[in-house]
């Protein structure tokens, strides 16, 4: 599953959206996060990559692309190794939660 924002935000801003807690509380909402949840790689403004386990849920992987584009950002979501069922409601989930991340940067529209 794979979704593309466009942000008029700089990739400094969308990269404090997506890892101060502040931040991340306004748009993710508070979450519980199982203990299998772990960063699997990072380069700072760039990419976020995590071995995502939230509760009741298996084992899966979720990446972050920041792209540079003009005076904005192109963020690239990637939700991986869920089933079509598991699939659907996740894109359903992540594009509420992009909503609430485009409020909070200001979205320039979907790419």
């Amino acid at each position: 599953m794979r979704i593309t924002r466009h942000y008029g935000a700089p990739p400094a801003e969308v990269w404090a959206a997506l890892t101060e807690p502040d931040s991340l509380a306004r748009w993710l909402g508070p979450m519980a996060v199982d203990v299998g949840t772990s960063v699997r790689s990072l380069e700072a403004e760039e990419l976020l990559e995590l071995n995502w386990a939230p509760p009741g849920e298996p084992l899966s992987l979720v990446r972050f692309e920041l792209h540079p584009d003009g005076q904005g950002t192109v963020l690239v979501l990637d939700h991986r190794l869920i089933d079509a069922r598991r699939g659907m409601r996740a894109m359903s989930l992540w594009g509420h939660h992009l909503e609430r991340l485009d409020a909070l940067l200001g979205a320039a529209g979907m790419a």
